[in-house]
Formats: C-alpha cells, structure tokens, sequence
C-alpha cells in the first residue's frame, strides 16, 4: 500500500464506520488497526514515529526552540512537544509527547515519552477493552467464515499481542501484532500495553511509580490503616450444642486465611450493609462467591483452608457445625480496617484574594462504615491513627489590579482576633486497654493588643463549638493468650510428653506482658503413642552425665543396635569420626562448626576456612538459639586449615621462557587450538535459563581434547551462551528472611512476609508477584517464637503514688520488685537479693514548697471543774509549714481572716461526790445560783388563777441510722444522722395548745406545703425521700413555746447542695430558766440529758463503742450551749460516723442484750 491510502483506510477501520467499507488499494479483507497516536498536526514528518526512529519536520519550529531547557540544549534534543490526546476515556489510556533531534539524528535517548491518563473506571456496561477490540473483527471474515471473537487465555510471553478465541471453539488467532494503547496485560493487574510493550503501573495508576498497595489496601500506605488480626480457637461442638460461632470478619477485612484441623464443617453467614444476608455451608473445594466476595475453599482429609484475598464486601460471621466427636481447631488471620481513620478535607478560603496568599486544609475523623463524620476522638483511640498534618498551598497569585500595591487582605484579619477556646492537654488513660476516659481542660482566652492572652467569661467564645473535655481512649482489646501448635510427642513409643509454645500477643500482634496468669493455657500434656516399646537386645556402652548445681548424677544409656554386631561396627564409627566430625547443637551450650569452604587454590597449597557459632537447643521447642562465646566454654574448633590441591601441571618439554623461543611456540600453536564443544546442561528448567557452550583445547591432527596449557589463552574465544526454558516457573511461595528477635530473652518473636510470585527471569531477577490463589502448596509460616530462655531478674518499680502532702514537704512512695521474665513468658517474684546492682529508691521527697499560714489551737488548759462535767480554753495561734518540713508560728495578722478552730470544749472529771448532789454553788453552778437570787420559785409567767403556757415535749435524743428503712418516726428536740433517699415523720408532741395551729420553720424560714415537705393534722412534720437539700435546723413551733431538731445525712456536706446551712437556734443560758418559750420547764437548771438512739426500731446486734457515744454526747452539749455552732457539731458527728472504721464504731452485744424496741 501507498503511504496516505493505508493510512485512510486504517482510520476508517479504527472509527468503525461502515464494515464493508473497502480501501482503494485493498487486499484480501482483514482488521487493520492504526498506530496508537496519530502525528501531531504541527508538522508533517517524513516518515511514522516510533521508539527508536527519530523524526524529522519539513520545517523548522523556532517556537519549539525558544522552550527549550538547558539539558536539551547540551544534548542537541529540541523541546517536548504537546502531550496527545488519551488513547482511551477511562479505565486508563495513555498520552505521548515527541521533540526532535536538531543534530541530524545523532543524538542519544528517545524521542517519545508516555504517561498514563483518564484513570477513572469504566461504567459496568461498558465491557472490556480488550474484549471490544477482539469482537471489532466480528464482521471480518477469517479463511472464508466470520466469527464471534473473544479474548484468549492470558499468555505471559506475549501479553500485548492480540490473540483472540472464537467463541465455541478451540481456534485461536493472532488477529493484531499488538492491542491499543492502554490495554491492560492482565485481567488482575494495572499494567498497560504501550506500543507493543508492557509497562509497569503503580497502584497510583502511574507508569514505573513502583507504587504498592499496603496489606490494608491503601497505595503507597503504612499499613495504619488496619491491624493484624490472628488467633485460634476450639469450638468444642456436640451433637446437643451443633452449631457455633467461631469469628466475625468485618466489612473491608483483606488477606483472610482460615485453617481449620477436624472434623467440623465451615459455614459462612454474609450480612452485607444493605440488602438480604445469605449462609453458605462449604463442602466441597471449589471457588465460591459469598456476599459479593469470591473466596477459595480447599478440603482435605483432615484439614480445611479457606483464603481470599478481599475485601470483604459485607460483614461475614463464620460458624463451625458438628461433624464428628473430635475437636477442631480453628486458626485464622486477617487485615481489619480501622473504622474510624482520618481524611482530609477540602482547603478552606484562601487569605487574601489577590497578591499572592495561602490556604490549609485539614482532617475529619470519619467512620469509614457509614461516611459519617464523627468527633476527633473517635480516631484518638487508636494509636495506629496518626491525624495527617495540615496542607500548605500558595494561592490567588493573580497581581492585584488597584491599589498602592499591597494586598488586599481578607475583612477579618482587619480586627482583633476573636476570644477563642484553648485546651489542655489529656490526662493519662483511666485503663491501659479494653475502653477507658481521658479529660483535658478548656478554656476560653483573649489576645490583647500586645499580643499577651488572658482568661475570660467562656460566653465570650460561644460563637464557636467548645472542644470536648473527656474522651473515650485506649478502646484496643487486651493482650491475651495464643497457643501455638503442639509439638511431637517426646518418645516414639508408650507415654511421654509434648509441648507447645503459649504467647500473649496484643492487638498489634507482637508479643508482650500483661495477660492473666491464671487463664494462661497449659504449656505441657501427656501424649501416647500407640505402639508397643521393645527392650534392646544389645548395647553398646556409650555414657552420658547429667549435672545440676547440687548433685551429679550418672546414668547409664545404652545404644540399641540390631541388624549389625557391635564388634562390625566400630571400626567404621571410627573412621567416620576420622573422616569429619559432625557437631549438632544439644541441650548444653556446644560449639557447632560449618562446613569447610572450598580450598583457596585450584593447585598447590592454600588454605580453608569454615565459622563456629556457640548453639543450644531448646528441648520442647526443637530450635536452636545462638548465644555469645563465652557461654559455651570449652576449647573452640579451628576455624583455618591447609589445604594441597597438588603440583601444578606444566606442559612436557617447555620451559618458562618460552616467550624468547618464538619458532617453538609457533608450531606449537599451529598444532593445538581452541574449538567449541557441545552446549552444558541448562542452568533452569523456567525462567530463562542458559546454556554454555564448552571451549576446549584441541589436536588439529588427531582431533583429541588435550590440556588448556597446550593452547594459547591470549587466543582463547568468548564464552558462548543462549537462553533456554524462557517459560515463567510456576507459582511458589516466596519467603524474606526472619526479623531479629523481638526480645533478648523470655520468649520473642520473629516475623517474615510471605508472598506468592513466580519467577519470570533468572538472570534479571524479574519476579512478579501473583494472587495467593495461583499459590496451591500450604503457605510458610510467618511467625515463630525465639530467645526462649529466661531472663537475667531485674528491678521492677510500680509508679510514684501521690504526694503525701500538698505542700510543707511530703512523701512519694513506690513497691520495688526483682522480678525475672520466665522462658514460658510468666513472671516469677524473687527475693531482693537475686538482683544485681542497687535497688531503686522506694520514697524521695515531694511538694517542698511552703503552704499558707493557717489557725491552730495551743494546748488545752486545765478543766474548769474538779469534779463532773467542766470546760477547757486553749489559745488562738498562726503557723505556717515551710517547705523543708519545719514548722514556724507567725504573728496573728498573718492568719487575719481565716477560720478558727474550737478554742473550748467540754471536760469530764471524776463523779462527784454523792452529798453534793444538792445544788450548791459550786465551781460550775455559781453562775446559775447567782443568777437565780431574788426570783421565785415559780417559772417566769406563772400566775395563780390564770391559764398556763403550752408545753412541748421533745427528746433530746442523737438518733443514728444504722439500716436502711423506708420511713423513720422521730420527735422534735434530737439530732438525726440518717441515710439518703429516707422518708422522715418528725412529730411535735405538744399540751395546751391545738395541734392545728402548730408551724414549722426550717434555718428560721417558714416551710411552704408542698409534694415533698408536709405537715399533716397532728402538727408532724413528713419529709418524703430524704436529700442534701433537706440538711438543716427545723423548728417547731406552739405559740409562745419551741423547740428544734437538727437533721444530717451521713457521709454528706452540709454545704453540697450550695447553700450555708444557719446555725441552730439552740437554747442560751436565759433559756434554761422556766418560761413559756422553752421545753424545759424543770426548774432544775441542769442541762438535759442526752442519749444516743439506734434505728431503724427493731432488732439491733450492736452498740456505739462507750468513748464514741460519751464524744457524740459532749459535742451535742456543746452546740447547745453554743460553745460551738450547730454546722459544726453536725459535721463533727458525720465525719466520726463516715470515716471511722466499723470496729472503731460498734461493738456486738450479747444475744440476750440485743434491743427489741427503738426509742
């Protein structure tokens, strides 16, 4: 064909315009597809582009020129032209951009570039590409018949040729030399055709980016966006109870491989986020596509796997049913997706709009379930979680176009900035796993003209949300135990024992402390093996030592040996033991050499060498750990010896000048020459192997091989090679090599990948990695223990505890331990003395700065009576505590301001005598005496003939509750300490004068009726639920006559409602003479007696301790005589009943003396 027709007739081909269409210059009909770029419309060249032939414009471009960089300059290269349209719409195309040689076509490099475009997926319907280039050739008729084309089986030594299948048949035909620009090469890869080539594609859709995706699916991830999940589990199922669930898989989960060992069956329930869930048991191998998700289940006779490379498409919850009475063991492992993960948001509005200015972004914490933003702590409690950092880009850069040249800065930066919230930071976790609290502080704050902030009202900054003051943290489940498999019983045959290793791995699966010791599974068990121990015939007496720190102990050990006598064997032991000794490592720390490496010399004398490792095995586990030389103590093997490969061959009858005999030599060479022999074996049976060809020395006369030596080596020719086996190998599991050790000792672990690949070229070490499915042999293991011997003890130290002081010099203290790490990963406690070096301190000092100066009292002086009942005084003094721990009086304006303590209280003497029973005026009473001179016998307001006053008849009882009881009866005149949430009667029993007209004030203010507060028809007062907000005085009163009763709530604050409780109104000094106004009207002028009542009423087991009863007493009597206020008395009282200990309180009393009748 013409260059212009073909080029025609394959645009009209491309654009599928008529299919009948025929070119002028045509052939026998057949698909012709155009290159994959059409040439740019900016000049016309000479001839097609490609790779490799440079091109060639009909005129010159200065434009092109001018755009040039320096490099291209250098190199000759002209500028990069325009980038091309895409080759595709979506699903990933290609583009190119060509430049020219300016140098006449000697420059070096290409002179077309590629790169990847419209990367968005294709609709559904929309099919394959591959597919519709294939059925193109539909309507084409292929030796004389028409056929439905579809794409042929993926071929990987020639991925971008399109082959294609009839439908139906067997046929396959190469139908193009290569498919458009940006097919793919493979159905399960990004990679794309590119004129003929397959190019590499990174997950980031770019070519030759070697952009990966991470085990949680993210391209270019870390892995923090998932965490590795594995364990294993026993359903234990039973013909009652035949139906279990085993694990739940969440939605997003990638990687999931199941083993299950038994004889149960898999079944697998999807509940997808929408639509019907669906259960499918697996019985047979197969693949299988459960909840939009395809998986591959293998079945063997006692093992099931079950492996999909993910995601999951819904949430999968998979059981075991019954299959028989033996256990199954279930072991599984998989990639879950963090829920909550951080995604960044849009760029908030630039700072400026003109000038050149800036604009952030930021980060949403965002539940990857719902697409639900959620607050910031959600993604806190992960620690995987890293909230990404704020962007930075420029913007607006437009020049302004008015002005005096400044930028025209956004309104708001033209004021002072708004009050705003300020945080603290969190305070530590409550729980270090398992879902614990954290709080910080918050604050609102205000930037002056200085630039200095300050606190302020925090209505200030309700124009902006508040950020939160607690959150949920460390919500990552506990470390627990995971069990290993068993190892093979230690005999092999009758009983013995078998070992497994148990870890307690956490939440990122690495092996750490902390899990219950008592619910570690057991680490040995019995094991027995079914076949019959036989005794030796014959032994041989080969001996061997067990030595412990204490005693040594021999024991005899006998080799068997059956089907040859013992005397036919030594001599070939022997000479076994001459020939190489083989060292293994054992239960002792042994030197284990290597194998010796080749002799240094290929004739002669030279030298060997070999390396020795200090090795121990580890009985249960059957692996061996290296340890340091000195461990194994002994003599270490020679690590060098000689070594003779024999004389060095000369050539018979030529002596080392032959260089000054040229005659000789010549004919010697003209007898002898090189010539290639057959080729050598293939170094691969996949993957390209190669091929050597022999170079030997020959006898041109006789046409024997003779010696390299007779042959001239300056003459010798190139090593001949070729490629052989080019087919890829088959898929294998590739593994990397083991991590260190995660630990030096205890138990560690060492992790390595695996991954499934196949190799494609030895020589280029080109692996492709493939799915694991293409993978049939069962998957190394990626997990191990190591270091399995116990650690050195060490110190252990608990935290500090708290400050025994605020203030004035306190203590910390703290538990030290020696603690050694087991090899079975427990800890065992040791004495002190088991440790090296000195133990850490367990006190050091604390809070050394100096308090406030405060009020004390001095000593108490002496009691103001001899004998009975008196009061003691004690001085006001101001101290201050310094911060060394000494303590300094200062002067009392110091303390000007501060509450006082009690200055007097009450003291008890010896009884006094009997005849002083009659009222004298005594130490104690001489005020009283003297205060009744000149009055009447007769009470204050008593006439003869003439009404008298009403009388109230309180209780000066201390009532205490020491059970809970929904209602409790008392009587004006007491003091009740009483449960919360207690409903409360307090009757006011009165004479002469009507119950109707009694009132009730309560810290002297009158009490409205109400639901809660009450005073029914007989003048008691009824408090419904008892609260804090019920502490007080309450009083009762009968016209000109009163009394009060004081109520408390054990264990609470008279001030935690928020209010000050008034002092009682408790009786003075004029009180105590007969009146109307007083419920004493004993003229005795006495103080009345007080008792100390339990209740509820009923059976009491128990009774105030003496002291405690005699100090509840003496406080009361106080506060009636306002020595002290009534607060105060209250919270003495409460403080002595909440803090004191129960045996400091009570003391039980004899079954025949327990009260049967409350007072």
């Amino acid at each position: 064909m013409k260059m212009d027709s073909s080029i025609l007739c394959r645009a009209v081909l491309v654009l599928l315009a008529l299919p009948s269409m025929q070119c002028a210059e045509s052939e026998p009909q057949s698909a012709v597809f155009l290159p994959e770029y059409a040439l740019s419309p900016q000049g016309s060249f000479m001839e097609d582009a490609t790779e490799d032939q440079f091109l060639t414009y009909r005129y010159d471009d200065q434009a092109s020129r001018m755009t040039r960089s320096d490099e291209d300059r250098d190199t000759g290269w002209d500028a990069w032209g325009p980038w091309s349209d895409c080759s595709r719409t979506c699903g990933g195309g290609a583009s190119y951009s060509l430049r020219r040689c300016l140098n006449g076509g000697s420059c070096d490099d290409k002179n077309i570039r590629y790169r990847t475009c419209s990367n968005t997926d294709c609709p559904l319907e929309s099919g394959d590409f591959r597919a519709q280039q294939c059925s193109a050739h539909n309507d084409i008729k292929y030796q004389g018949a028409t056929y439905d084309w579809v794409p042929a089986p993926y071929d990987p030594s020639a991925p971008c040729i399109l082959q294609c299948q009839a439908k139906g048949r067997s046929l396959t035909v190469e139908l193009a030399p290569k498919v458009l620009d940006g097919t793919r090469c493979r159905a399960d890869a990004l990679d794309m055709c590119i004129n003929g080539v397959c190019q590499e594609v990174g997950c980031d859709r770019q070519l030759a980016s070697g952009a990966r995706e991470d085990n949680c699916g993210v391209c270019g991830g870390e892995g923090s966006t998932c965490r590795l999940v594995r364990g294993q589990t026993l359903p234990h199922l039973t013909p009652e109870q035949s139906l279990k669930t085993v694990l739940e898989v969440p939605l997003g989960s990638r990687f999931l491989r199941l083993s299950a060992k038994g004889p149960d069956v898999l079944a697998i329930e999807a509940v997808p986020l929408q639509g019907r869930k669906e259960e499918t048991s697996l019985v047979t191998a197969g693949s299988y596509v459960i909840g939009n998700t395809s998986l591959d289940f293998q079945r063997g006779t006692d093992r099931q796997t079950l492996r999909t490379h993910g995601p999951l498409n819904a949430d999968f919850i998979i059981k075991m049913k019954y299959g028989g009475p033996k256990d199954t063991v279930v072991q599984f492992l998989f990639y879950q997706p963090i829920r909550y993960q951080w995604r960044e948001s849009d760029f908030f509005p630039c700072s400026v709009t003109c000038g050149g200015g800036y604009q952030l972004n930021s980060a949403e914490c965002t539940d990857i379930r719902s697409n639900q933003t959620l607050p910031e702590h959600h993604c806190n409690s992960y620690p995987e979680n890293t909230k990404p950092m704020p962007k930075l880009k420029e913007c607006n850069m437009d020049p302004c176009k008015e002005g005096d040249g400044f930028k025209e800065v956004m309104p708001y930066d033209h004021f002072q900035p708004l009050p705003r919230w300020e945080q603290g930071p969190w305070t530590q976790c409550s729980v270090s796993c398992g879902g614990g609290w954290q709080d910080r502080s918050v604050m609102c704050v205000e930037e002056d003209s200085h630039g200095q902030f300050s606190e302020v009202e925090k209505w200030k900054c309700t124009h902006s949300p508040g950020p939160v003051t607690r959150q949920i943290c460390n919500t990552f489940s506990c470390p627990q135990w995971v069990a290993m498999e068993w190892s093979q019983c230690t005999v092999t045959c009758g009983r013995g024992l078998r070992y497994r290793v148990v870890l307690c791995i956490d939440h990122r699966g690495q092996h750490i402390g902390g899990c219950e010791a008592s619910l570690k599974p057991h680490v040995k068990e019995d094991c027995l093996v079914p076949i019959a121990c036989h005794k030796p015939r014959e032994t041989t007496g080969l001996r061997w030592i067990i030595t412990t720190d204490t005693t040594r102990e021999h024991q005899d050990h006998q080799l068997t040996s059956k089907s040859v006598p013992v005397e036919a064997k030594v001599p070939w032991l022997k000479q076994a033991h001459e020939l190489e000794k083989h060292h293994t490592a054992t239960e002792d720390p042994t030197f284990v050499p290597g194998p010796w490496a080749p002799c240094s010399t290929t004739c002669g004398l030279g030298k060997q060498t070999r390396e020795v490792k200090c090795n121990v095995m580890l009985s249960f586990t059957k692996t061996e750990v290296d340890l340091p030389e000195d461990e194994c103590g002994k003599e270490r093997p020679q690590l060098e010896r000689r070594c003779n490969q024999g004389p060095c061959t000369q050539v018979p009858g030529i002596s080392s000048g032959l260089q000054d005999h040229g005659a000789p030599y010549t004919q010697m060479e003209e007898l002898y020459s090189w010539d290639y022999r057959s080729f050598t074996a293939c170094s691969a049976t996949c993957a390209a192997g190669k091929q050597t060809a022999a170079v030997r020395c020959l006898n041109r006369k006789q046409g024997d091989e003779v010696e390299d030596s007779l042959c001239n080596s300056s003459s010798r020719p190139p090593v001949m090679t070729r490629i052989c086996n080019p087919e890829p190998c088959p898929a294998r599991w590739e593994v990397t090599s083991w991590t260190s050790c995660s630990v030096s000792c205890g138990v560690g672990i060492q992790t390595r990948s695996v991954f499934c690949m196949r190799l494609l070229s030895i020589d280029q070490q080109d692996i492709l990695s493939v799915s694991e499915e293409d993978c049939r042999e069962l998957k190394s293991a990626i997990l191990q223990p190591c270091n399995q011997v116990d650690c050195p003890p060490v110190w252990e130290a608990e935290p500090w505890q708290l400050c025994s002081q605020s203030c004035g010099g306190g203590v910390q203290l703290r538990k030290v331990y020696c603690k050694q790490l087991l090899s079975t990963g427990a800890y065992r406690r040791l004495a002190d003395k088991a440790c090296w070096g000195p133990k850490p301190a367990t006190n050091r000092t604390c809070s050394n700065t100096d308090c406030l100066p405060y009020l004390a009292g001095g000593e108490w002086g002496k009691c103001s009576v001899s004998c009975g009942l008196g009061i003691q005084h004690r001085e006001q003094l101001c101290h201050q505590l310094m911060g060394m721990g000494h303590q300094v009086t200062l002067d009392r304006v110091q303390c000007s301001g501060l509450s006082s303590p009690p200055l007097l209280r009450t003291c008890r003497m010896m009884a006094c005598p009997k005849h002083n029973k009659d009222l004298r005026p005594n130490d104690n009473q001489k005020f009283l005496v003297k205060s009744q001179v000149g009055r009447p016998r007769k009470a204050r307001g008593y006439k003869d003939g003439v009404k008298r006053c009403p009388v109230l008849i309180g209780k000066h009882h201390i009532y205490i509750q020491t059970h809970k009881e929904k209602r409790l009866y008392l009587t004006v005149g007491g003091h009740a300490y009483l449960f919360p949430n207690t409903s409360l009667v307090i009757k006011c029993p009165v004479r002469r004068f009507p119950k109707a007209y009694i009132r009730w004030l309560k810290d002297g203010r009158p009490i409205p009726s109400s639901k809660h507060l009450d005073i029914n028809k007989s003048g008691s007062l009824k408090i419904h639920f008892v609260t804090a907000a019920d502490i007080g005085v309450y009083k009762c009163v009968a016209g000109p006559a009163s009394d009060i009763f004081t109520l408390q709530l054990i264990g609470l604050d008279s001030r935690s409602n928020g209010r000050v409780s008034t002092t009682s109104p408790g009786p003075n000094r004029e009180e105590m003479l007969p009146s109307c106004h007083s419920h004493y009207s004993n003229p005795n002028p006495f103080w009345p007696a007080v008792s100390v009542s339990l209740v509820p009423p009923g059976a009491q087991d128990v009774m105030l301790q003496p002291r405690i009863k005699d100090r509840l007493i003496n406080i009361t009597l106080q506060a009636d005589r306002r020595e002290i206020q009534q607060e105060q008395a209250s919270k003495l009282i409460s403080s002595l009943l909440t803090h004191m200990s129960a045996a400091q309180l009570w003391t039980r009393i004899p079954e025949e003396g327990v009260q049967t009748k409350g007072t």
